[in-house]
């Protein structure tokens, strides 16, 4: 089978091996992640499975790389991310000062 899928790294081939191999642990997924590691087993690319599951390639990537983890018993790292615009800063002013300018002109 892997010869007839020239374009993927090597990466993705032992993702793709990975995944035909837990057949069983696949469709114990939720409907999403099981039809995108179905796809994945399949040789499908992950820009492909993007734009088939209609979400982001790094959605996607995200999700195998969280099933991968799951079925080699690495951990996954969780990265907390704000969307545009969005204040990640910890406290009540965001990490900034609240009166930045000295305070009340007397």
């Amino acid at each position: 089978m892997d010869e007839e899928l020239p374009g993927l790294s090597d990466d993705a081939r032992e993702t793709m091996r990975l995944l035909q191999q837990a057949h069983e642990f696949i469709l114990t997924l939720p409907p999403e992640e099981r039809h995108i590691a179905t796809l994945a087993a399949n040789g499908s690319p992950v820009w492909e499975i993007a734009q088939q599951m209609r979400m982001s390639e790094g959605a996607v990537a995200h999700t195998l790389d969280s099933i991968v983890a799951a079925l080699t018993g690495r951990e996954v790292e969780q990265v907390e991310t704000g969307g545009l615009g969005a204040d990640t800063d910890p406290g009540i002013s965001g990490g900034y000062d609240p009166d930045p300018f000295g305070g009340p002109i007397r």
